[in-house]
């Protein structure tokens, strides 16, 4: 009950995760925004897990574009800090929602496809805490980003891309083979 309870007060807000690599470095509007979307939609009714998790892997997607947007441009001689700028606020919305994507019964005893580990759902209370540490990075870096500090920038992208790695390395499987 405790975590169907932070799954839908982590729904209803408007935020932020993980940091994958892409392709891309230009970040889409988040999904969480999207009328569809599983787990912003969670606390209206029962949760499709099978939505939920496509979501989930959507997002953090974006969370990677964003983060290689950001790091392409702090190795810029000229970095663009309105690029800079739109990416930390992807990241910033998305962070405190990252709890909400990992309910019960959304791991890899469903049979999909999901980097994402059992010991979420066996260390509940760790993978929270990591989250959170995420959360707060991605919110210094987002306010560091508003200022014209570009040295400052490259120290907080820093912490933030690793409050990603100590989550993933503890909580993310392998790439999976499309």
């Amino acid at each position: 009950m405790r975590h169907w309870l932070a799954l839908g007060a982590a729904a209803a807000l408007v935020g932020v995760a993980a940091c994958n690599s892409s392709q891309e470095a230009q970040a889409p509007e988040p999904q969480a925004e999207a009328p569809g979307n599983a787990a912003a939609n969670a606390a209206a009714g029962p949760v499709d897990i099978a939505a939920l998790m496509h979501d989930r892997h959507e997002n953090y997607e974006e969370i990677g574009k964003a983060m290689k947007g950001i790091t392409e441009q702090l190795k810029s001689n000229n970095p663009s800090l309105a690029d800079i700028r739109r990416h930390a606020d992807l990241i910033a919305r998305y962070a405190p929602q990252v709890v909400s994507w990992f309910p019960p019964g959304s791991g890899p005893e469903t049979g999909r496809r999901t980097r994402a580990k059992a010991e979420i759902w066996q260390d509940f209370e760790t993978f929270r805490q990591r989250a959170q540490a995420f959360e707060a990075e991605a919110a210094n870096f987002s306010r560091v980003s508003q200022t014209t500090d570009v040295e400052g920038m490259r120290a907080a992208r820093a912490e933030l891309a690793n409050a990603c790695k100590n989550c993933h390395d503890r909580f993310r499987g392998p790439e999976i083979e499309h």
